[in-house]
C-alpha cells in the first residue's frame, strides 16, 4: 500500500500533506506512523475510560484525537471525535455514550488503514 492509497480510505490527503506536513511525504509518513503507534494505545485507552464511566478523561481524549485525526486527513474521525467532545463539555453525556461505538470503529478502521501502510 502507498500514501497515495489512502484517499481511497477516505483521508484528505491534500490537506494532511498540505498544510499540515508542509508537502513533505517524508514528514507525512512520520506522523502517520505515529498515529498508528498512538491509535494501538488509545483505542483501549478509550474503551477503559468508557467502561469507568471517566467521562472528564474521555472528553480530554477525545479532544486529542479530533487534533489528531485532522492532522492525518482522517476528517470522518476526527469530526466524530469533535462531536463527542463538543457534546461532552456541553454535559450531554447520553450523546458520548450513544456515539462511542461509532468512535471506536471509525477509529479502528484508521488505525487498520494504517496499519497496511506499515
Amino acid at each position: 500500500m502507498q500514501i497515495s492509497d489512502l484517499a481511497q480510505h477516505g483521508f484528505n490527503l491534500e490537506e494532511a500533506m498540505g498544510v499540515f506536513c508542509i508537502g513533505d511525504e517524508d514528514i507525512y509518513r512520520e506522523v502517520l506512523e505515529t498515529a498508528l503507534e498512538e491509535g494501538r494505545e488509545k483505542i483501549p485507552l478509550l474503551q477503559e475510560l468508557m467502561d469507568k464511566s471517566d467521562f472528564e478523561r474521555y472528553i480530554i481524549e477525545a479532544h486529542g484525537l479530533k487534533n489528531a485525526a485532522k492532522q492525518i486527513g482522517a476528517e470522518n474521525l476526527s469530526e466524530l471525535a469533535k462531536s463527542s467532545e463538543l457534546e461532552g463539555k456541553a454535559g450531554h453525556i447520553d450523546y458520548v455514550k450513544e456515539n462511542h461505538e461509532k468512535l471506536m470503529e471509525a477509529y479502528k478502521e484508521v488505525v487498520d488503514t494504517l496499519a497496511l501502510l506499515f
